[in-house]
C-alpha cells in the first residue's frame, strides 16, 4: 500500500497543478475581455481609490449615445462628471483618458493643498450636438476649484462619425489643406478682434499666438446647426472678464474650405414670378413690414390683412426670429412672404464684407430653423447699401417707394395720409410691425386701397412690373 501511494502521488499533483493553471487562465481571459477593464486600469490610482463615487450609465435621446455620470459627495474633494459613451471602443478610451487625467490632477492637487480644510470642486458638463444623420459634436466644459476663490474653466471637444467611430479632426474637416487652414485662422482672428464684447479684454500677443495657422490651435471645435464653433479657455486669449470666448462661423461663410461631407448647399433663390402677368396697368401695391416679428403687433397686423384678403411681405430680423419662431411660422402659414432684414439692423455700409455676409447668413440660418425655408428677398436696414453689398447677397435686395414714416410719428391717424399723398401703381410701402400705432392704423389704409381697386401682392410678385 505505501508503495502504491508513492506511485500515484506525482500524478495527482500534476493534475491539480494543471487544473489550477487552467482555471487561472480562464479567469484572466474573462477579466481582460470586459469593456470596462481599460477604465479600471485608467482610473485606479492612489489618489482616486480613496474617494468613493457613484458611477452610472444611462441611455440618451441620441441614437447610439449613452451618458455616464460619475459623482462624489466627498466633503473636501466633491466632483460631478458627465461624459459620452458610444459603441466604439477607441472613442470611449479617448474620452475616459481625458476624464481620468482630469480627476487625477484635481485629486492630486487637492491632496497637496496646505489648507486641509479647504473644499475643492471638479465639474465636467457635457453638451451634445448632432449634425446631419450620424455626426456628433461633444463639448465637455471643465470647471475646477482648488480650495480658493478662483476657478479654472477649460474645454475639450470630440467630433465623431457615429456610424464608423472615426474621430474627425480639424485637418479632416479642412481637407488637409494648409491654405484652407490659413484662411480659417484669419477669419477666427478677425472675428475675435471685431467682437465688441471682447474689445477691451483681449491679450494681443496671446491672441495672435492662439490663432496662428497651426492644426493644433484649432482642435477644440464643434458643429452646432449651421455654424462651426471654436472654443478658447479662460485667460487663454483674454482677461477673466471675457470668460471662455467662443467663435461662431456660419458654415456658409467658410463653405469652400470644408470637405464635401460638411459643405452646405448654397443656392441662389430667385423671386417668384406670377404665372400670369396680366395687364401691366392693373393696380397693384406691395405692403411691407420691417423689424419683426413682434409677439403682439405682428399677430394683430396678420388679422387685419386676413380681413381684407391681403398679401404682404415681412422683412424679419434674425435676432427676433430667434425669440419668436412661432410668429414667423404663422406669417408664412397665412400666405405672406418672408424677407431677410439682417440679424440686428446695422448700417451695412459701415461693415466689412465678412460682417455683411455674416449678418445675412446668420439670419438665413435662423429662418430655416424656424420656417424650414429661406427668405426670398432682402432689405438692407435704413436702405444703406451699394453694389458690393448687393453682390454678396444671393437674393434680390429691395427698398421701397413709399415711406410712411410710422417709425417717426407713431400715430395711427397719420398712416393713411402718408400713403394717400404718395400713392402710385406698383408701389412698395414701408411700414414696421413693431409699433402698435401701425397695427392700429392699418385697417384704414387697407380699406382705402381696396376701395381704390388695388390688388395686394408680395414684393416678389410686384418686382416684374418694376423692371
Amino acid at each position: 500500500m505505501p508503495e502504491r501511494r508513492r506511485r500515484r502521488g506525482p500524478m495527482i499533483d500534476f493534475l491539480l497543478i494543471g487544473l489550477i493553471i487552467t482555471l487561472t487562465t480562464i479567469i484572466l481571459v474573462i477579466i481582460l475581455s470586459k469593456d470596462d477593464f481599460k477604465f479600471q486600469k485608467i482610473s485606479a490610482s492612489k489618489e482616486t481609490e480613496s474617494v468613493p463615487s457613484n458611477l452610472s450609465t444611462e441611455s440618451s435621446a441620441f441614437p447610439g449615445i449613452r451618458i455616464v455620470t460619475d459623482v462624489s459627495n466627498d466633503k473636501q474633494t466633491p466632483f460631478a462628471i458627465h461624459y459620452p459613451q458610444t459603441d466604439n471602443k477607441a472613442f470611449n478610451e479617448a474620452v475616459l483618458q481625458y476624464i481620468s487625467d482630469s480627476k487625477e490632477t484635481y485629486l492630486s492637487s487637492m491632496k497637496k493643498n496646505k489648507n486641509k480644510e479647504a473644499m475643492g470642486e471638479l465639474n465636467i458638463s457635457l453638451e451634445t450636438f448632432p449634425y446631419r444623420e450620424h455626426y456628433y459634436s461633444f463639448v465637455l466644459t471643465k470647471m475646477v476649484y482648488l480650495g480658493g476663490a478662483n476657478h479654472e474653466v477649460s474645454t475639450k471637444t470630440f467630433f465623431i462619425n457615429n456610424e464608423t467611430g472615426e474621430q474627425i479632426t480639424i485637418k479632416t474637416l479642412l481637407q488637409g489643406d494648409e491654405n484652407n487652414l490659413a484662411s480659417l485662422a484669419a477669419q477666427v482672428r478677425k472675428d475675435l478682434q471685431q467682437n465688441l464684447q471682447l474689445k477691451d479684454d483681449l491679450f494681443t500677443d496671446e491672441l495672435e499666438k492662439a490663432t496662428e495657422p497651426k492644426w493644433s490651435n484649432f482642435n477644440r471645435f464643434s458643429i452646432v446647426e449651421d455654424s462651426l464653433q471654436f472654443y478658447f479657455d479662460e485667460y487663454e486669449i483674454a482677461s477673466g472678464a471675457a470668460g471662455a470666448p467662443i467663435v461662431k462661423l456660419p458654415l456658409s461663410l467658410i463653405n469652400p474650405l470644408l470637405a464635401s461631407d460638411f459643405q452646405i448647399a448654397m443656392e441662389t433663390i430667385k423671386p417668384t414670378k406670377p404665372t400670369n402677368t396680366g395687364d401691366s396697368n392693373t393696380k397693384r401695391i406691395a405692403l411691407t413690414f420691417d423689424d419683426g416679428p413682434h409677439p403682439k403687433v405682428t399677430e394683430q397686423i396678420l388679422d387685419t390683412l386676413d380681413k381684407y384678403h391681403a398679401k404682404a411681405t415681412f422683412f424679419m430680423l434674425g435676432g427676433r426670429v430667434q425669440y419668436y419662431p412661432d410668429i414667423a411660422k404663422d406669417v408664412l402659414a397665412r400666405g405672406h412672404e418672408i424677407g431677410n432684414h439682417t440679424w440686428n439692423h446695422p448700417v451695412l455700409t459701415k461693415l466689412s464684407q465678412e460682417q455683411v455676409l455674416k449678418q445675412y447668413t446668420s439670419t438665413s440660418a435662423e429662418l430655416k430653423k424656424a420656417i424650414n425655408q429661406d427668405a426670398t428677398v432682402f432689405r438692407p436696414p435704413y436702405g444703406a447699401t451699394n453694389d458690393a453689398i448687393n453682390g454678396q447677397i444671393p437674393i434680390p435686395a429691395v427698398l421701397w417707394t413709399i415711406d410712411t414714416l410710422d417709425w417717426k410719428h407713431r400715430n395711427a391717424q397719420q398712416l393713411l395720409p402718408y400713403v394717400k399723398n404718395n400713392l402710385h401703381n406698383n408701389a412698395i410701402v414701408l411700414m414696421h410691425d413693431i409699433h402698435q400705432s401701425t397695427a392700429d392704423g392699418l385697417d384704414a389704409v387697407l380699406a382705402y386701397l381696396q376701395g381704390q381697386g388695388y390688388e395686394f401682392v408680395t414684393v416678389s410678385e410686384i418686382l416684374p412690373y418694376r423692371q
